[in-house]
């Protein structure tokens, strides 16, 4: 992340200041004026490449507060979400770094929008959101539904296998469009964690050789028997019915078999 590191510096001062609760508030506002008054007022917002050609070129922003969540009690569920990951992820980077991740999932998503001509919302943004808040807070716990604790860790495996599921099926449909749709949440996400998860990866590979090069050698020099004659080498294992002593009048620790611990010299 050293370019990131790079433009912080230089411009941490120029961002949007809660700029999750901005979006989240106009989504919310969005949604519930749709809802009470039966209007249809997001139709005229989300990114449709199509109409901004035609001049409605406030789609390129005012998509970011189109949601498509369904039902008021799943739509109250994800604005919780994304807010507080929003909110975190904002506090663990910073603001300018965190205005900076969501303005390229915006430019992804645009780019991808009118390469393959198709109509996008929010919701394919935010759902890389929620893939580095998982990154990041791996062990925070969620009230899934408000109601069962649930680690981050496992929503982000969930919203992963979404995205690999929705390639995989582009792939059996011949859709390059599919496929470019699916993969608008991980362009951001790997331009932030891409290098860090493959040092991780590498770090993780590492260590597990070297405990397996430990552990060998370990287990290379470790004795095979319990009692070896000093004089002749002769082990149990050699010879299971030989008796072996220890001879008190040698310093340390020395075992004899029965032909040497009458007949051997004194280790002083």
């Amino acid at each position: 992340m050293n370019w990131i590191n790079k433009l912080d510096r230089k411009f941490g001062r120029h961002y949007i200041h809660n700029l999750m609760g901005i979006i989240i508030a106009g989504s919310a506002a969005l949604f519930i004026i749709d809802y009470v008054l039966k209007t249809n007022i997001r139709s005229m917002l989300y990114l449709e490449p199509a109409l901004v050609l035609q001049g409605q070129i406030w789609r390129l922003v005012t998509f970011v507060f189109v949601m498509n969540p369904g039902s008021i009690v799943f739509a109250v569920f994800a604005f919780y979400f994304y807010y507080i990951a929003g909110n975190a992820l904002e506090y663990e980077w910073g603001g300018f770094k965190f205005n900076l991740y969501y303005l390229v999932g915006m430019i992804s998503a645009i780019v991808i929008s009118f390469i393959t001509m198709n109509s996008v919302t929010a919701d394919i943004i935010n759902l890389s959101l929620f893939l580095a808040y998982a990154k990041l807070y791996p062990n925070a716990e969620f009230l899934l539904f408000f109601i069962l604790p649930i680690k981050a860790k496992y929503l982000g495996y969930f919203n992963w296998a979404i995205i690999i599921l929705g390639v995989l099926q582009s792939i059996i449909n011949f859709s390059i469009q599919g496929i470019l749709i699916n993969l608008v949440p991980v362009i951001n996400y790997l331009l932030f964690f891409g290098a860090s998860n493959y040092r991780e990866k590498k770090m993780r590979n590492s260590s597990v050789i070297r405990m397996k090069d430990y552990k060998r050698k370990i287990n290379s020099v470790k004795k095979s028997y319990t009692h070896k004659c000093t004089v002749c080498g002769i082990t149990d294992v050699d010879d299971p019915d030989m008796e072996f002593r220890y001879c008190s009048r040698c310093n340390g620790k020395h075992a004899y078999c029965e032909k040497h611990i009458l007949d051997h010299e004194h280790i002083k």
